[in-house]
């Protein structure tokens, strides 16, 4: 009896393992035309500054590793490194500068940089605060299925939409979305 069991035990435990769930390999992180969108929507009163309203700097960056970025992002001197709009060591993989006006609305189209997990976006407020000006957002992943009869299973980057409110003295909201993947 207790063989059986021991069998039994061993047979159930080869099934659980053939049943489980396989974990896919991590998403390459390849350029891709077009896969952010951002979507800016600047208040009329932006960057305001003695009662006057001003055109402000931003810079979308698109990273691979946060770390540095966020080192830079903590620091004064870091802020203003950061609003420069250069690429800095290897986590940033590419930059973007834009200059919005006040009451503007626009859409930005950005290729998606080889290795970019992240985006990450520095507003030129007067007010020269981390929590006012600095914002992230990773890059969302999808499972791409293939195949009728012998399914696999891909981890991809998808595309993402950035909804940006640039309020008078600071960010005031950033929400993300995905489109559906074609």
């Amino acid at each position: 009896m207790k063989r059986l069991l021991t069998i039994l035990s061993i047979g159930m435990l080869f099934l659980l393992i053939g049943c489980a769930a396989k974990q896919l390999p991590p998403p390459q992180w390849t350029y891709e035309r077009d896969a952010i969108q951002m979507h800016i929507k600047a208040d009329p009163n932006l960057n305001l500054d003695d009662g006057e309203a001003h055109t402000l700097l931003l810079c979308a960056y698109q990273l691979s590793d946060p770390n540095t970025f966020n080192q830079l992002a903590n620091d004064q001197d870091g802020l203003y490194k950061l609003l420069e709009c250069k690429l800095f060591g290897d986590g940033a993989a590419a930059s973007k500068r834009m200059i919005v006006q006040p009451g503007q609305e626009i859409t930005v189209p950005l290729d998606r940089a080889e290795g970019a997990r992240y985006v990450a976006l520095v507003a030129g407020y007067y007010i020269l605060e981390t929590e006012r000006m600095v914002k992230m957002v990773e890059v969302p992943e999808y499972i791409e299925k293939k195949g009728f009869l012998s399914k696999t299973e891909t981890r991809k980057p998808a595309k993402l939409a950035i909804d940006l409110l640039l309020g008078p003295q600071q960010i005031t909201t950033i929400s993300t979305s995905t489109p559906k993947e074609e």
